[in-house]
């Protein structure tokens, strides 16, 4: 007989309390205030730099013509950029600052330099046109409007 038969019911319930027990004593322990403290911090860091940030796409079919909409609040025109092959889109954001303060009385400067960049990859239910498709952005929403093209075919078939 193996060591798991062997357990009667009361044996496995008091495991059950046990492994129970365990659980809630590291919930405790997470939620304590350094940890939970340090936690948070690590949350908003990767909030700040658009680590988890992501960008909401709405597709429009309109006859002929496929609509795209992104909403990027807070984005400043110059910091977006797109790129379309096939039906896979691309949008993305980049953000590159550099801050120098200088302080001549105290005798001292430095520079802090940062970088981050988001993006969202859309598979669009058909191609659009790229060479004649339009892009315009205005108070947070990106509008990409685009000609359908046919189904472009993946295979070569042979005659």
């Amino acid at each position: 007989m193996s060591e798991k038969e062997k357990n009667t019911p009361e044996e496995k319930q008091n495991q059950s309390v046990d492994f129970q027990h365990y659980l809630k004593k590291v919930d405790e322990l997470i939620d304590h205030s350094p940890i939970r403290g340090l936690f948070d911090e690590i949350d908003k860091f990767f909030h700040k730099h658009g680590v988890f940030s992501s960008i909401g796409v709405d597709i429009i079919e309109n006859g002929d013509e496929l609509v795209i909409q992104a909403s990027l609040p807070g984005v400043s025109k110059e910091q977006i950029y797109m790129d379309i092959e096939g039906t896979i889109l691309t949008i993305g954001l980049k953000n590159d600052a550099t801050q120098e303060v200088k302080d001549d009385q105290l005798n001292y400067s430095f520079k802090k330099y940062s970088y981050s960049q988001s993006q969202r990859i859309v598979k669009l239910p058909f191609p659009i046109n790229a060479t004649t498709a339009t892009a315009s952005y205005e108070n947070g929403m990106l509008v990409i409007k685009g000609q359908k093209l046919p189904e472009y075919q993946k295979q070569i078939f042979l005659d």
